[in-house]
């Protein structure tokens, strides 16, 4: 009998993460968000939830969002259950996900397993969390666990944008009121209660065009990017050469020696030229500043910024910089109350003991909690090592997943 519980439940978690999957909520552009909250509401209606169908107003979106890559409602999903408790929950994560990119063997949006893991576009960030939640509620439900805590779910999007997503605005507008956040976005190497903070940059490098064929009248825009970048290599070595007080996970060691979160300094994009036979006049790059949370991002712009103003000076380079602050870095209470309890559900549920972590990622979670104060925990579905989030061929462990909604019922109950 419990073997035929399991197969059913595993079989109930598949069915659901496929359905999530097969919606394309990759952003830019986010066209899909109605379609997938569209999809989620009978199925908490029938866990007895109450859901609202969450818009973010048009002068929000305006101020904070707005831009031409992006197009569609921005709606989000908030749904709630009275468990008659003391305390509350707010349980979040989202439902957009990147674009799929190059690189795919399997269908990106249309789920294939394989050698006991799952293969698509958001099974580990961060779909295969709203499978196992739903998973959770249903066992919880079908054999009559009370939940130790009031349910407020909120499965909201546009956080892979980096910059003000819905959970920031659910934060902003007061629909956050639990005792506790648990973020189900991230890693599951351990207990997350520290992030980075993200900024993106883009520079625009100035030259002159003309014709190829008498490139000494003009100026190369990409060659004189190509001396920016390696003259930001120098600031580069500099940002990476800190370290936070927040450890990093035991995999991150292995793989780094490192003992702490650093900060990190990247270029990630370049653009430039008109034609194959025309001097190009400009090349933008862009890129992004991951900081850690001793780090403040007023100091983090003015570094980059006189960084840039030392090469225009030497080098002669026009440039044309804009800095673009993200979600803001996060050091919750390493010894709370809250984090225990999470960390001791985790490591139950997985067989191993889970360490509280930080990370060198970025979560919009960081930004709601500065505004809420709420105790706060991250914890997501796999590995992100093994997973290849963001990549192709994105995957999840069916384990990982099973042992998840284990997590969940064993938190909340």
């Amino acid at each position: 009998m419990e073997e035929r519980e399991d197969l059913e439940k595993d079989e109930y978690l598949i069915a659901c993460l496929r359905e999530l999957v097969k919606i394309p909520t990759y952003v830019p552009p986010g066209e899909n968000y109605g379609k997938i909250v569209d999809w989620l509401i009978p199925v908490f209606d029938d866990l007895g939830f109450e859901c609202e169908r969450i818009e973010m107003p048009k002068d929000v979106y305006e101020a904070r969002q707005k831009s031409a890559e992006l197009s569609g409602e921005r709606v989000n999903l908030l749904a709630t259950k009275d468990c008659g408790a003391k305390e509350s929950v707010d349980i979040y994560t989202h439902l957009d996900v990147v674009p799929a990119g190059e690189g795919w063997s399997t269908p990106p949006f249309d789920p294939v397993i394989k050698d006991g893991r799952i293969y698509g576009r958001g099974v580990a960030d961060s779909k295969g969390s709203v499978a196992s939640l739903l998973t959770a509620l249903r066992e919880m439900k079908e054999q009559d666990l009370k939940s130790k805590y009031n349910l407020r779910v909120a499965l909201t999007t546009d956080e892979e944008l980096g910059l003000y997503s819905g959970l920031c605005f659910f934060a902003d507008y007061g629909l956050l009121k639990g005792d506790y956040l648990l973020c189900m976005d991230g890693d599951n190497e351990g207990v997350c209660i520290a992030t980075n903070g993200v900024m993106n940059w883009e520079m625009t490098v100035y030259g002159k065009s003309a014709h190829s064929s008498i490139p000494f009248s003009g100026v190369n825009a990409i060659e004189k990017a190509m001396l920016v970048i390696s003259e930001l290599n120098g600031l580069k070595r500099q940002i990476e050469s800190r370290e936070s007080k927040a450890p990093c996970g035991p995999i991150m060691r292995e793989l780094t020696g490192q003992e702490h979160i650093k900060p990190v300094f990247n270029v990630t994009m370049i653009s430039g030229g008109i034609k194959e036979n025309v001097i190009p006049p400009s090349c933008t790059l862009r890129g992004d500043r991951r900081y850690i949370p001793e780090e403040k991002v007023e100091e983090v712009i003015t570094e980059l910024e006189d960084a840039v103003e030392k090469i225009k000076a030497t080098q002669g380079i026009g440039i044309e910089l804009h800095c673009k602050p993200g979600f803001p870095p996060m050091f919750a209470e390493q010894s709370g109350e809250w984090t225990k309890r999470v960390q001791d559900a985790v490591s139950d549920a997985f067989g191993v003991y889970k360490p509280i972590i930080g990370v060198q990622g970025g979560l919009d979670v960081a930004y709601a909690v500065q505004r809420t104060n709420q105790p706060v925990c991250a914890f997501g579905v796999g590995c992100f090592v093994d997973c290849n989030p963001h990549g192709a061929d994105e995957n999840v462990a069916i384990s990982d997943l099973e042992n998840y909604v284990r997590f969940l019922v064993g938190l909340l109950t």
